[in-house]
C-alpha cells in the first residue's frame, strides 16, 4: 500500500486565504533521501575495553528487496581524529525489504585514549544499492566522539592489604611501616580511598597517619599537602609525584601508589619520590 506524504503552504489574501497542494511524495516510487540518526553521537569507553553501539541509517523509500547502503570514515585531519585502532565499522548498512532502517554496527576501542581526551570518527553515507540520484542532506555524516570512561565498583581495591615499600622516601627510610592494612572508601568521592598507617618507623612510633588517593583509569591519583604529624620542625607533608602508580583494569589484587615524601622540601629539606605496593590479602 502506498502512504503519501502532503507538503501544504498557506497563500494568504487581504480578505480571504486558501491551502495549496504543491508536492505529493510517494514513498515507493520517489527518489531516495538517505541520512543517519543524528549527526554527533558520543560513545563513553571502559578504560582498557571497548563499547559497542548500533547507529540506525534511514531512507525514505520502500523497497521489496534488501537495499544496501555504502557508508565510508572521512579522513577530516582533525587533531583528535581517532586512529584505525581505536574504532571497529563496517562499510556497508543492509536496510531489509519493506523497511526504512538499517543498522550499522560501531565498536570503540580504548587503544591510548587518555583521561580526559576525545577522539572522533567521521562517518559518511555514499549511496544505496548504486542509486547515484539518491539525495544525501546535512545528515548524511555523522561524528562519533569516542571518550574514556573508568567506573569503579564500591568493594573494588577495599580490604584488608600488604603494604610493601618499594621506594623509600627522605633520609633513604621507609615512608610508612609495613604490614596490613586496611583499604576503605575516602570521603571525597566514590572512586576515593583511603588507609592509616603508622610513618617513618626508623624514627620510632608515629601515627597513625590517614593517607587518601584516589583511583583513575587505570593511575592511582594522590591528594597533595597530606600532614603526617612529625618532621624536622615543621611536619612533613605527602603529595603526588610526576608518576602516577596504577593497577590492571578490572583486578584489584595490586596497586602500586606513586608519591613525593616532604612535598615542596617544606619541613625536611627536600622533597623525595617514594613508592610503595599494596597487595591483596
Amino acid at each position: 500500500m502506498k502512504k503519501y506524504i502532503y507538503i501544504l503552504f498557506a497563500s494568504l489574501g487581504l480578505l480571504a486565504s486558501c491551502e495549496e497542494e504543491v508536492v505529493r511524495y510517494d514513498d515507493q516510487t520517489g527518489p531516495a533521501y538517505l541520512r543517519f540518526s543524528s549527526p554527533n553521537i558520543d560513545l563513553p569507553v571502559v578504560f582498557d575495553s571497548t563499547a559497542e553501539i548500533d547507529i540506525p541509517v534511514l531512507v525514505s523509500t520502500l523497497s521489496d528487496v534488501d537495499r544496501t547502503v555504502a557508508v565510508n570514515v572521512v579522513t577530516t585531519g582533525a587533531e583528535n581524529e581517532a586512529t584505525p585502532d581505536q574504532y571497529s565499522v563496517g562499510n556497508t548498512v543492509t536496510i531489509p525489504a519493506n523497511s526504512y532502517r538499517g543498522i550499522l554496527p560501531f565498536t570503540g576501542i580504548d587503544n591510548g585514549i587518555d583521561i580526559g581526551e576525545t577522539k572522533t570518527v567521521t562517518l559518511e553515507i555514499n549511496e544505496i544499492s548504486g542509486d547515484a540520484g539518491a539525495d544525501l542532506d546535512s545528515f548524511s555524516t555523522t561524528t562519533v566522539s569516542l571518550f574514556q570512561v573508568c567506573p569503579v565498583d564500591p568493594d573494588f581495591f577495599i580490604g584488608e592489604y600488604q603494604l610493601t615499600t618499594t621506594v623509600p622516601g627522605i633520609f633513604g627510610i621507609d615512608t610508612f611501616e609495613g604490614g596490613i592494612v586496611t583499604l576503605q572508601q575516602g570521603e571525597s568521592s566514590s572512586d576515593a580511598r583511603k588507609f592509616s598507617a603508622f610513618v617513618y618507623p626508623a624514627f620510632g612510633t608515629y601515627g597513625p597517619f590517614t593517607f587518601n588517593f584516589t583511583l583513575v583509569c587505570g593511575t592511582v591519583l594522590v591528594a597533595s599537602g597530606q600532614d603526617t604529624g612529625i618532621g624536622c620542625g615543621a611536619n612533613t607533608r605527602l603529595g603526588p609525584s610526576a608518576t602516577t602508580g596504577g593497577y590492571e583494569a578490572g583486578d584489584d589484587s595490586v596497586l602500586v601508589i606513586d608519591f613525593l615524601d616532604d612535598e615542596g622540601g617544606g619541613s625536611c629539606g627536600a622533597e623525595t619520590p617514594a613508592s610503595i605496593t599494596l597487595t591483596k590479602i
